[in-house]
């Protein structure tokens, strides 16, 4: 079986009864419908990661985790929804033990909550259903009445045979959530070497009286949840739309030469036309077919651009000096609206192999590029007034950055020397010299992160150290030495102008004190899932960073909280399709 087709039987079997577990949790058909759909889509945007290592575990997770998130956790509607009275927390340990049937070991690996603390918010909701919804705990005439079980140990159960994905052995199969619907194929169509995805949970007919009596309740009233048939809306998200340009620019770059390059090019050109082709995009141009270019940036642009991407040109190079429309800088903006920035060199140089750079700011509202007579140059999108950065481009890779607000701008080319900042406010250019300068990050109040590198002959272990220090604005230091690793993937200065965000060469992220080189706070590791590090991207609050990760295939933005170390994937659909190097813009508030 395919992974396409694998996917897409995993969505029409077990989708509906996600959208359950969601309804018990919101008590809303529309936000259930939500949760489940933005669970799914997260979690198997992953598939080749998860698809033969628990799929369901992986989507539940992403479903708790978004529930009892400070913006998901909002309770049900209040009409006859016996759960409305639960906080979040305690609503989350019934439905996930009771209605999902996982045991309390596998619930806490689910909703990230404690074994412990999962007991006591059942006890909390036992005690409050007890005096809210007394008629509750009357049993049913067709509920099995046998007596609560000894303390003695359950005895071993065979093997379920009856899906690779089936949650839990649910005794009561007749009125279990996750039964196969009667449009799901056989248990013979699922691959033999899909593992169980769950462990065995303790038989629902073995649970006290009570509990299976609310796990009877819950059942029905999951019921009451429209049959959500979320498969289509999942798989057009998931699907795979790469622009292949990126692609090809990448392979250029890592030294593959004469016919390699060629059968290459020519591989992933015929690629770029099946995507195209499925995307149904508009017309004949010289990007290919079904490629349409956007019209040329307005004089003024007050909708934020939310990432930029250069754009493919099929049977064309990139010509550094005359580049063509369908190759031009193209700016997607937070409403969806698409323009390609004429004055913009994008992509890689056929010639030179070097990569022509934006940088946008956190706003949206301005952005930094070299022109095709190789100037860098600031442009202001809701006013179109253009600055230069009055610098003279070095040899090597021109890297491009830009403080929160957007006032001030960098430029810095690595082992070729110095730097430059612009301060858009007054236009004035301030040089940042050193030997391998680069300007990692800029405050506010044009304070810079710099990184000065050097080779090494007297550091035991090192070829090359690295130096950072905090120059310009209000602070200055005298700068401690780090491993040249630890700036690989950039760094982004906290909104206090003292943490910065660092990841080491384990892939671990880590904050660092940028005035003393003191690491303090949780480590967390990124590169689960065979998932690799592309850059430290910014703070999104005093807590949280986001980095780029990707499996070479796909890109991920991840949300790490250095208090307690959780990573969990960043959502905002606006940047779906954002690749490996697409500058990001202003992100959804």
């Amino acid at each position: 079986m395919s992974k396409s087709n694998d996917l897409s039987v995993f969505l029409a079997t077990y989708g509906p009864s996600f959208g359950r577990t969601a309804y018990l949790l919101t008590g809303d058909a529309d936000k259930a419908r939500e949760l489940a759909g933005k669970a799914l889509v997260a979690a198997c945007r992953r598939w080749s990661a998860i698809r033969y290592h628990r799929p369901a575990d992986a989507v539940l997770r992403e479903l708790y985790r978004r529930f009892l998130g400070a913006t998901g956790a909002r309770s049900p509607a209040p009409d006859g929804h016996p759960l409305a009275g639960l906080a979040p927390r305690t609503r989350a340990a019934v439905v996930v033990t009771l209605h999902d049937g996982l045991s309390l070991p596998h619930a806490a690996t689910v909703t990230g909550l404690w074994v412990g603390a999962l007991d006591d918010e059942l006890r909390r909701a036992r005690t409050h259903l007890r005096s809210s919804h007394p008629d509750l705990f009357t049993t049913p005439s067709d509920l099995p009445t046998t007596p609560d079980p000894p303390t003695t140990p359950d005895a071993p159960r065979p093997p379920d045979t009856a899906s690779p994905w089936t949650l839990s052995d649910a005794p009561d199969t007749a009125a279990s959530p996750w039964t196969l619907g009667t449009a799901a194929p056989p248990p013979s169509a699922f691959p033999e070497t899909f593992p169980q995805t769950f462990p065995r949970a303790p038989g629902h007919q073995d649970a006290p009286a009570e509990d299976r009596v609310l796990r009877a309740v819950l059942l029905d009233l999951a019921a009451e949840m429209p049959h959500t048939d979320l498969a289509a809306t999942v798989l057009n998200r998931v699907a795979t739309r790469r622009r292949v340009r990126a692609s090809v620019w990448t392979f250029a770059t890592v030294g593959l030469t004469g016919t390699l390059v060629a059968m290459l090019a020519a591989g992933l050109s015929a690629v770029a036309d099946n995507v195209n082709e499925a995307m149904a995009r508009r017309s004949q141009s010289p990007g290919g077919p079904g490629y349409e270019i956007p019209g040329p940036l307005p004089t003024a642009l007050p909708d934020p651009v939310g990432f930029a991407y250069p754009g493919y040109c099929r049977d064309s190079d990139v010509d550094a000096h005359d580049p063509l429309p369908c190759g031009q800088w193209v700016l997607t903006t937070r409403s969806g609206t698409e323009w390609r920035l004429p004055d913009a060199r994008a992509g890689y140089d056929a010639a030179t192999g070097a990569y022509m750079p934006l940088a946008l700011s956190q706003d949206g509202h301005r952005l930094v590029y070299q022109n095709p007579q190789g100037r860098f140059l600031v442009h202001d999108l809701p006013t179109g007034v253009v600055k230069e950065i009055d610098a003279t481009a070095g040899d090597g890779e021109a890297r491009l950055g830009s403080s929160p607000d957007g006032r001030y701008f960098s430029l810095s080319f690595g082992d070729s020397g110095a730097g430059a900042v612009l301060d858009f406010s007054t236009g004035t250019t301030r040089t940042v010299r050193g030997q391998g300068v680069e300007i990692l990050a800029l405050d506010d109040d044009g304070t810079r992160v710099v990184s000065e590198r050097r080779d090494a002959t007297d550091v035991p272990g090192h070829a090359s150290v690295s130096t950072l220090r905090l120059d310009g604005g209000r602070t200055r230091t005298r700068g401690f030495r780090v491993d040249p690793a630890l700036v690989e993937h950039g760094a982004a200065l906290a909104p206090d102008g003292r943490s910065l965000a660092l990841v080491t060469a384990d892939d671990e992220l880590v904050t660092m004190d940028a005035r003393t080189g003191r690491v303090a706070g949780p480590r967390t590791r990124l590169d689960e899932d065979d998932l690799e590090v592309v850059r430290v991207e910014r703070w999104l609050s005093r807590d949280k960073v986001l980095v780029r990760l990707w499996d070479r295939e796909d890109v991920y933005l991840t949300e790490v909280d250095v208090r307690t170390g959780e990573a969990t994937v960043f959502d905002d659909s606006a940047t779906d399709w954002i690749d490996y190097s697409d500058p990001l813009g202003a992100l959804a508030e």
